[in-house]
């Protein structure tokens, strides 16, 4: 019968595997979903070029569970300017960092809003050496109702 004793030590935190017996499929995974936050610390140094400024590397989140970065920036967008307002990318820019508090690069916002409007999601607009987007089809603000006051005198 094999036996599998696994212990990481990261910080102060520390896990110690032992298993005793068939090692069979789902017990393998269930051990890979345990130890992948720590897995991601061992291959990638924490101060390494790759995992500095990105949270979800940091803290050993797995890659395969997070948003990628042009999904979350197209969500940002589609929400903060619903209504059809023009915005610039430095505007963009500036939405996505309120949201989730990562400054995105002048060149990395401008590639995305691009590729927004080659999706169709985008139009844009020039004026002078600005460019301006907006989106293509804007949301309809909710009518407010109407509250009717009846004085009896």
């Amino acid at each position: 019968m094999p036996t599998l004793h696994i212990k990481v030590r990261m910080g102060n935190t520390e896990i110690e595997i032992k298993a005793d017996g068939e090692l069979n499929k789902e017990t393998l995974m269930a051990l890979k979903n345990i130890l992948q936050p720590f897995a991601g610390h061992i291959t990638t140094p924490q101060n390494s070029p790759s995992s500095v400024g990105d949270p979800a590397r940091q803290y050993g989140e797995p890659m395969e569970d997070r948003t990628s970065i042009y999904t979350k920036f197209k969500e940002t967008i589609m929400s903060a300017f619903r209504y059809g307002q023009w915005f610039t990318s430095i505007d963009a820019r500036e939405a996505y960092y309120d949201l989730h508090g990562v400054l995105l690069k002048s060149s990395t916002t401008i590639t995305y809003l691009r590729r927004m409007e080659k999706e169709g999601i985008l139009i844009s607009k020039k004026q002078g050496k600005m460019v301006k987007f907006r989106l293509a089809q804007i949301m309809e603000p909710e009518p407010q109702k109407q509250r009717i006051v009846i004085d009896p005198f």
